[in-house]
């Protein structure tokens, strides 16, 4: 069941494209169905579903795979059915709790928002967060196994459903008006939940038994769960904060109601749906490293952790790097083409977002690296009082830009870098020499990334369709790979020599 942090990020980034293309998918007819201010009230409903999810599930699902790995390395599985039980009930006390406290108070949530349209969507936080918490806690403890093959198909099972079902509904109901196509969309989120839990809890039948619990697993799973329940909610919190004062930040910038909420949704919507999707990779690598790094830990392993973390940023710097110049290159000439009713014209401001966001992006994926060492080896505290700091700036940045007229929206990325920047700081004087960078590792992808948009760029002077950026994309691949040939070479080798080391184990047992 033990899987390397390669072969799990691997099996993550697979599934997480998938994901984000059936995500995109869904996206850009939503985006049709309910319009570019419809969009907005989507996602305003979204950061805030977004923030309950990840306060509900996010710090019990990281404790859990912290937990376990590490009471696998020292032999202590008797702790596991413990650490089980105290999840299930934490997770479905708060999000129950939280769930309820949405219901009673939609109306007023979506007055403050400024989207009375919203308020039907809100009441459905009584089932969506329980069952997003259940999920959270299967994940948790498989992901303690290093395996990640459950979690990424169940990713797979929850997008697909999503697709079918939150399309149909939104647009079926959307006939009725837009908070009911809002409603419908959130309805099939619903739907793709509980599709998603039916096979974790599948694969967890039997897997591990719920146990009475003593003092010490008690004490070791609140140390845990508490720091990283509130330092998982830090930056949806902030996200959701951004929705509810956006509007209003705006209108001091001499904008109106709706021209600042459909900013927000090209933003949000438009943008940062494409723009977000490099960080499959980042989250797919930092979810892989996080059991791995606890156990090397828990052994008192650090030269190990240095070795695996070195390699995990490799792997992700390699990949992430291209993606995100890639999508700002070809960013002008998509966005027509996949939102032709919705950018008109916002085309320049979308290309501009999508620059500062491509830095913002690069930030948030170190950042989740950094967090999850921090997690795996016990710094809960330094996790949370970091998230908070970042956070803080953010809210402060977003406050003091967005109400200027010749920045407005462009806040938004500006207050994103700055968050991300002072964790990734902090994180890194807390770990030291833990975080071993190459040089030669960072400097030949981002050469070749420069160089890469360039040639995008020229091509795309010449011809900008549909076959143009699809032409664009495959020459920008094969420029980029053949100029980090030397890279691609070291990984190559790497990983026939581990499928080799493999064979012969299997032989010899």
């Amino acid at each position: 069941m033990k899987n390397s942090v390669g072969k799990g990020a691997t099996v993550l980034i697979i599934s997480g494209f998938i994901c984000k293309i059936f995500g995109a998918l869904f996206r850009l007819p939503l985006t049709n169905i309910l319009s570019i201010q419809g969009i907005g009230v989507f996602q305003m409903v979204m950061s805030i579903y977004s923030l309950m999810l990840g306060f509900v599930s996010a710090g019990v699902s990281n404790s859990l795979s912290k937990l376990i790995s590490g009471a696998r390395a020292k032999g202590e599985t008797v702790k596991l059915g413990g650490y089980y039980k105290l999840a299930l009930v934490f997770s479905l006390v708060l999000s129950l709790s939280l769930g309820l406290l949405f219901a009673i108070f939609s109306k007023s949530i979506a007055n403050f928002q400024g989207v009375l349209s919203a308020t039907f969507s809100y009441m459905l936080m009584v089932v969506l967060l329980p069952l997003g918490a259940l999920i959270g806690v299967f994940r948790g403890i498989i992901q303690g196994f290093e395996n990640m093959t459950p979690t990424a198909i169940s990713q797979i099972i929850e997008q697909m459903t999503k697709f079918a079902t939150g399309l149909t509904f939104a647009y079926l109901l959307s006939k009725r008006g837009l908070a009911f196509g809002v409603f419908g969309a959130f309805l099939g989120i619903l739907v793709s939940e509980i599709f998603a839990l039916i096979f974790l809890g599948i694969v967890m039948a039997g897997r591990i038994k719920l146990k009475p619990n003593n003092s010490q697993v008690k004490q070791e799973f609140f140390k845990a769960v508490l720091p990283l329940t509130f330092s998982g909610a830090v930056i949806p919190f902030s996200s959701a904060f951004e929705s509810m004062l956006i509007v209003a930040l705006l209108s001091y910038a001499g904008l109106s109601n709706e021209v600042a909420t459909t900013l927000y949704g090209l933003q949000s919507g438009v943008v940062g749906a494409i723009l977000h999707f490099p960080l499959i990779i980042s989250l797919s690598v930092a979810m892989a490293l996080l059991p791995k790094i606890s156990f090397l830990s828990a052994q008192g392993d650090y030269e190990g952790q240095k070795k695996v973390f070195t390699k995990a940023f490799d792997i992700m710097w390699f990949l992430l790097i291209p993606l995100v110049v890639g999508i700002i290159a070809i960013s002008k000439s998509i966005y027509p083409i996949i939102y032709p009713a919705v950018v008109g014209g916002y085309l320049d401001i979308a290309y501009q977002l999508t620059i500062l966001g491509g830095f913002a992006i690069v930030l948030s994926a170190f950042m989740q690296l950094l967090n999850s060492i921090l997690q795996a080896k016990g710094y809960y505290n330094y996790s949370l009082l970091f998230n908070i700091l970042g956070a803080f700036f953010k809210i402060g940045t977003l406050i003091l830009f967005a109400r200027n007229r010749y920045i407005n929206i462009y806040a938004i990325p500006i207050s994103n870098m700055v968050l991300y920047s002072i964790i990734c700081i902090c994180s890194l004087v807390k770990l030291g020499s833990l975080v071993r960078i190459k040089f030669y590792s960072i400097a030949l992808p981002l050469i070749s990334s420069f160089v890469m948009f360039m040639v995008v760029k020229i091509w795309l002077s010449f011809l900008s369709n549909i076959w143009g950026v699809f032409s664009a994309v495959v020459i920008g691949m094969l420029t980029y790979f053949l100029l980090c040939l030397p890279l691609v070479r070291q990984y190559g080798e790497e990983v026939f020599k581990k499928m080799k080391d493999r064979r012969v184990d299997k032989q010899a047992s």
